[in-house]
């Protein structure tokens, strides 16, 4: 079970620069559903944060996370920069530090977020509450199965060699349609009609062949890495993989928030 905080920060975050506008950073929040932003340097090295709550203790209008700032409002605060209102020097964390080291840090600082960086100082993911509370239903999701009387695994594993044995089976059957069309297609002249009804039916075996050739490897992948001892390991952050995801993609090698990150930077 993966408990770093690389394992749950979010990574590649919106961030924002001192020299910015306290409105941009405003439309940012609202426009990401969010309510802190790293501040960074042109070098991405961390220089402070900002909080929904700085900007609603610093600006001289009523905010809301749901509601753009109607136009007579924005030049009240147009002249307002984020370098003005952030928090300056923030706690930090480094994304393979435990997370429980991440939790002590943010619960007594009474800190909404820590931003995660590297080595030299610059931002590298952040640790939101909401992350720290996918964490905790993640680790109490893991406890839970390891403790369950009937694990899914057998069951998975079951299921998925029976399916394997059945796509086999029809594979080979699509095969002796194939030959059997090919047959009859030498041994009995058609006229057009009956060669547009067998090329439809020919194209249509051979999608579902396709499909079927799809699935088995896929689900030969999953029986090979279950022999491995890998098949309900993450490859990218070393968390389990849900049996249901196995079974709707048993080529899945990635957990449903890796699968979505890598999708979201492509």
């Amino acid at each position: 079970m993966q408990t770093e905080v690389k394992g749950f920060m979010t990574g590649q975050p919106v961030s924002i620069e001192a020299e910015s506008s306290a409105l941009e950073a405003l439309d940012l929040m609202i426009d990401h559903a969010i309510r802190h932003l790293p501040v960074v340097g042109p070098d991405r090295r961390l220089r402070g944060i900002l909080s929904f709550d700085d900007l609603r203790a610093a600006l001289p209008t009523p905010l809301s996370l749901r509601i753009p700032l109607a136009v007579e409002e924005r030049w009240r605060v147009a002249d307002i920069t984020v370098g003005e209102v952030m928090t300056y020097a923030p706690v930090t964390i480094r994304h393979d530090a435990p997370l429980q080291e991440a939790a002590t840090r943010m619960i007594e600082g009474r800190f909404g977020c820590l931003p995660v960086v590297d080595e030299d100082g610059r931002l590298d993911g952040i640790l939101s509450e909401t992350d720290l509370l996918h964490a905790l239903a993640t680790v109490l999701w893991a406890e839970h199965e390891r403790s369950a009387p009937a694990p899914q695994t057998e069951t998975l594993l079951r299921d998925l060699e029976r399916e394997q044995d059945h796509l086999v089976q029809q594979l080979t059957h699509y095969e002796h349609l194939e030959q059997e069309r090919t047959a009859t297609r030498r041994e009995i002249p058609l006229d057009l009609a009956e060669q547009g009804q067998g090329a439809e039916e020919g194209y249509l075996t051979e999608q579902l062949a396709e499909l079927a050739s799809r699935r088995l490897r896929a689900i030969e992948h999953a029986l090979e890495r279950a022999r491995e001892g890998r098949r309900e390991t993450c490859e990218r952050c070393g968390g389990r993989i849900s049996p249901r995801r196995i079974r709707a993609l048993p080529g899945s090698t990635l957990c449903i928030r890796c699968s979505r990150e890598a999708e979201a930077v492509r």
